[in-house]
């Protein structure tokens, strides 16, 4: 499985919002896309999932174009954990997971099967979330749930999982945990990550290879050593700070 973003180019009307944007990832690769609000990280997510047209470029998952895919077959590939996700309805756990299998169905008649089950009570084992099973998901502190919908975009067992701002609620060890749990995951099952983060200095600990983004264009791209650097993060974010390095990574202080 590959994922391989070619000279992007989106915009709404005559405003451009993404701008030459190639991205190119691998089985086991845990990418971070990170840059300051409002430079198109969200935006390329979105591009990807099919969510809106680009205006120009490719995007091709395993050699196939993306748009040559049906939504259903690419909701097969693609899980997807969103920025917010909110409930406007009180649904039990399991229930939301098992939402993540509705592309497996067979007919909108079928229901779903003793294989779609078995897959959910599987994701509840992997992240540790037995004894939230039936509970109502709004009982859930914010990283509980922030598991669930995790759970609910691994169930359908994808090839490609996309985070946008995982842990941009979460306190601190719980945003470890989340992120932990992925890379995990994204090794073990040897699929293609894709995270949108702001936190420097959790990209620095798990991320494989991030890209920068500024003004909607690639401005970096390389290991997280190599661009968690003063100047560079000066020049993206206007950030003024210190670099230091504990067990070969990098950490961002600042100032």
């Amino acid at each position: 499985m590959s994922l391989d973003v070619k000279k992007l180019e989106f915009g709404f009307g005559k405003k451009n919002i993404l701008n030459n944007i190639s991205l190119e990832a691998l089985k086991g690769e845990f990418i971070g896309i990170l840059g300051p609000n409002g430079c198109g990280k969200s935006t390329l997510l979105k591009n990807i999932l099919q969510i809106y047209k680009p205006k120009s470029g490719i995007i091709n998952i395993e050699n196939k174009m993306a748009k040559e895919y049906s939504l259903k077959e690419l909701s097969k590939i693609i899980g997807f954990v969103p920025q917010k996700s909110a409930l406007a309805m009180p649904l039990l756990v399991e229930d939301i997971i098992l939402m993540g299998r509705y592309s497996n169905l067979q007919s909108s008649f079928a229901g779903y099967s003793k294989e779609d089950y078995e897959a959910v009570d599987e994701v509840i084992k992997l992240l540790d979330l037995e004894k939230f099973k039936g509970r109502i998901a709004f009982s859930l502190s914010g990283g509980e749930f922030q598991r669930v919908i995790l759970a609910r975009a691994l169930v359908s067992a994808p090839k490609i999982l996309l985070l946008d701002e995982p842990t941009s609620a979460l306190d601190l060890n719980y945003g470890v945990q989340i992120l932990k749990i992925c890379k995990s995951i994204i090794k073990k099952r040897n699929i293609i990550g894709v995270v949108i983060l702001h936190d420097l200095n959790l990209a620095s600990l798990f991320c494989d290879e991030i890209l920068m983004i500024k003004d909607g264009e690639v401005a970096y791209k390389g290991a997280p050593n190599e661009l968690l650097k003063k100047d560079i993060l000066k020049e993206i974010y206007d950030l003024e700070c210190e670099i230091l390095h504990h067990e070969n990574r990098a950490v961002v202080v600042p100032l």
